[in-house]
């Protein structure tokens, strides 16, 4: 034939017997190389669909996700930083009321202090008791005023300057995380943004990796926090993200959430939240003045309770002579000065504070002996004695008070339990008064179980961690104390250590001059002010002229001359006799020589010599002789004078009782002639003397009134 074939190179020979290959057309072989093509084509499209498919739905779903757990998370972000400003407000709070009541019992404090001053004040209305007893009274006085003062100002300064800090936070370090339009746009994303993707992660292969650890590569992701085995093996954590949730990963971090701006050294920084970290560093600027307020309360009273107590041993002795009764009243602040040093101070060496209530006894000894009935020089030795001591333990006393209120160098650590105060362990504090400050600072740290979500926010952005290192205590303590001054110590304690200073110098200064007194008394130096035992009213009139006002009867503590009730009454209405007897030309000179000469007889008879002899015109006299007189009934005589105006040879005498009673009688028979009854007595005490002269009966009553009845006794039955 005319057609050839053609055998393959190593194609095993023909066999005779076999029949030839049937010859295969080209066109079979093609088209089967292109449905072969297509087939694989249609495969690698399907498998490309499917992968894209998939890639694409995982992509959705991950978007979704991710704007629902970035809502959430600022959602929880919101909640607790609203938790937060609640923390700071109650922080807050408790400062400024515990300031409110220490402005509350100072007010009080100084109420009580200026009754005892002014209106109680011993010495006003009568004569003043020793100058060593208003010495203990007025220096109490002077330093309860003082802490009294410290302590409205000092918590005015606690108070105002915390609600100036939490302000200043709550305006514009701690808001709540809202986050902006622009937060919320790149959160958001469009589907159309899978179109980004690398094609390696359009078209990844399940199970596969999406990225591995490479040179230059740092880290992992999701890695950032302890989950379990199982945990681990169905997140997405290392290099096998994709690449959309790095990206997201970055964005979120940077755009989640602003951070505010640190304000104290990164040293001084604990585990907890920024803004307790923030407020305790503020805090340090008025805890001083919180807690020197509340020592200031403590000192102003227990100085309080001892002008109370010497004001009564002044009160008592003095005015009531009340003895027993001081005794009960002493006995009283003494137990209460004692319970609030238990109270208040934690016993720390030996506690020379517990003498300082003992001064009262001492001082109330010596009060007995100043006021005894009879005068003793080794007994006023003795009272002079129990008065230094007195001046002795108050200045112990208050030395005591200064190193008690000093700040501890090395103050021991606070344990912090569930419903306690607690401050850190750097700031120097009064270690005995610990217990006694209720001072609560933010805590260093969070409790097992809770989260600071807006601090992992924070730490994220700044791509750190969320705990900072924490410096040492020493290091802390130097940074809580930068802005103390040069000695290191706050200006509350400076005050409150001036105060108890000055009161240590006024002690000193006070038994010094008691010394002077000591040295001077009874002898013929001159007093530096009045003469002792004056009232406080009087003046030494030797070197200063008459005030203005001299002839007005003035009425002391009582609103005087102009506005008492001895207002409108002037002299030309009261008859005085001695002044009387001056304009008419009475002999002032001759009565006091006649004074004069009386005046050996009468200290023999205080003596108890015998009286020397009358005068002449004494001896003269007649003689008293016994008179037999029909009293009336329940008449008691006491008193007996004589009408000057009648008749030598037919006298007249009044006998009066202590009641105001009388009864005129002839002096020769005694027989009654007229009974007669005192009007105006009541309310003036009993009679303890009379003397009828030519202007009437002039009588003396208990209570140092002199009265006078004009006219003869007797008229009419009654006299007034």
């Amino acid at each position: 034939s005319g057609s050839s074939s053609r055998r393959a190179p190593n194609a095993p020979p023909y066999s005779h017997n076999a029949p030839p290959p049937t010859p295969r057309p080209q066109h079979t072989s093609l088209a089967a190389m292109e449905v072969a093509a297509a087939a694989t084509a249609a495969t690698a499209g399907g498998v490309g669909m499917g992968l894209f498919s998939y890639n694409r739905g995982n992509y959705m779903f991950d978007q979704k996700n991710h704007y629902a757990r970035f809502t959430a998370g600022l959602n929880m972000a919101i909640a607790q930083t609203g938790m937060y400003r609640q923390d700071i407000a109650q922080l807050t709070e408790l400062t400024v009321s515990r300031q409110d009541c220490y402005h509350g019992i100072a007010a009080m404090g100084l109420t009580i202090l200026t009754a005892i001053y002014c209106p109680g004040r011993v010495g006003l209305h009568t004569p003043p008791p020793p100058g060593w007893l208003m010495g203990l009274m007025f220096v109490n006085i002077a330093g309860c005023y003082m802490f009294l003062g410290l302590t409205l100002w000092l918590a005015m300064h606690a108070s105002m300057r915390a609600d100036t800090a939490a302000t200043h936070m709550l305006t514009r370090f701690v808001r709540l995380p809202i986050p902006s339009q622009g937060m919320l746009d790149k959160a958001r994303k469009f589907l159309a943004s899978f179109e980004e993707q690398p094609l390696k992660e359009v078209f990844r292969v399940p199970f596969t990796r999406h990225d591995k650890p490479g040179q230059g590569k740092k880290g992992g992701y999701n890695e950032d926090r302890e989950i379990d085995g199982d945990a681990a093996r169905r997140a997405r954590h290392g290099y096998d993200v994709p690449a959309w949730y790095k990206k997201e990963k970055a964005v979120d971090n940077s755009h989640a959430s602003e951070t505010i701006g640190s304000m104290m050294p990164l040293d001084a920084r604990g585990t907890a939240p920024e803004h307790f970290e923030a407020y305790r560093e503020i805090q340090q600027e008025w805890f001083p003045y919180d807690v020197y307020a509340r020592l200031s309360i403590f000192l102003a009273f227990m100085h309080l309770i001892h002008c109370w107590a010497y004001q009564q041993i002044g009160h008592q002795f003095q005015e009531t002579r009340a003895i027993f009764a001081c005794f009960c009243v002493i006995l009283c602040m003494f137990v209460l000065q004692h319970s609030i040093l238990t109270l208040d101070i934690v016993p720390r060496g030996v506690p020379l504070q517990r003498l300082g209530p003992f001064a009262l006894w001492f001082a109330y000894a010596a009060a007995v002996i100043e006021y005894a009935r009879w005068f003793n020089p080794a007994t006023q030795a003795i009272g002079f004695v129990l008065v230094y001591i007195a001046y002795g333990i108050h200045i112990v006393y208050t030395l005591q008070l200064l190193y008690l209120c000093a700040p501890a160098q090395e103050p021991p650590a606070v344990a912090e339990s569930p419903g306690a105060s607690w401050w850190p362990g750097e700031w120097r504090l009064p270690s005995a008064f610990q217990h006694a400050i209720w001072l609560v600072a933010p805590p260093k740290k969070l409790e097992d179980g809770q989260t600071d979500i807006v601090g992992e926010l924070r730490a994220a952005q700044r791509g750190g961690s969320a705990t900072p290192g924490a410096a040492t205590e020493s290091e802390k303590r130097a940074d809580v104390h930068r802005a103390l001054g040069k000695q290191g110590e706050s200006p509350a304690w400076f005050n409150v250590k001036v105060g108890l200073v000055a009161m240590v110098i006024a002690w000193v200064f006070l038994t010094f001059g008691f010394t002077i007194e000591v040295i001077n008394q009874g002898t013929s130096h001159p007093s530096l002010l009045n003469a002792p035992g004056m009232p406080n009213n009087l003046r030494d009139p030797r070197y200063r002229p008459a005030k203005v006002g001299l002839h007005e009867p003035t009425e002391v503590g009582t609103g005087g001359v102009l506005h008492g009730p001895a207002r409108g009454v002037h002299v030309s209405g009261v008859e005085r006799r001695l002044q009387a007897a001056a304009e008419a030309g009475l002999d002032r000179r001759g009565v006091a020589e006649k004074l004069r000469g009386l005046l050996p007889m009468l200290q023999g008879l205080s003596l108890g010599a015998a009286p020397a002899a009358p005068p002449a015109q004494l001896a003269a006299a007649q003689v008293a002789s016994d008179l037999a007189v029909q009293w009336p009934a329940f008449f008691e005589p006491r008193h007996l004078a004589y009408d000057p105006s009648a008749a030598p040879e037919a006298p007249v005498a009044a006998a009066l009782s202590r009641q105001g009673r009388g009864l005129v009688l002839d002096a020769t028979s005694g027989a009654a002639l007229q009974r007669f009854v005192l009007e105006g007595l009541v309310g003036h005490g009993a009679l303890v003397s009379a003397s009828w002269d030519h202007s009437g009966l002039l009588v003396a009553t208990s209570s140092g009134a002199v009265l006078e009845c004009a006219g003869r006794p007797g008229a009419g039955g009654r006299s007034s």
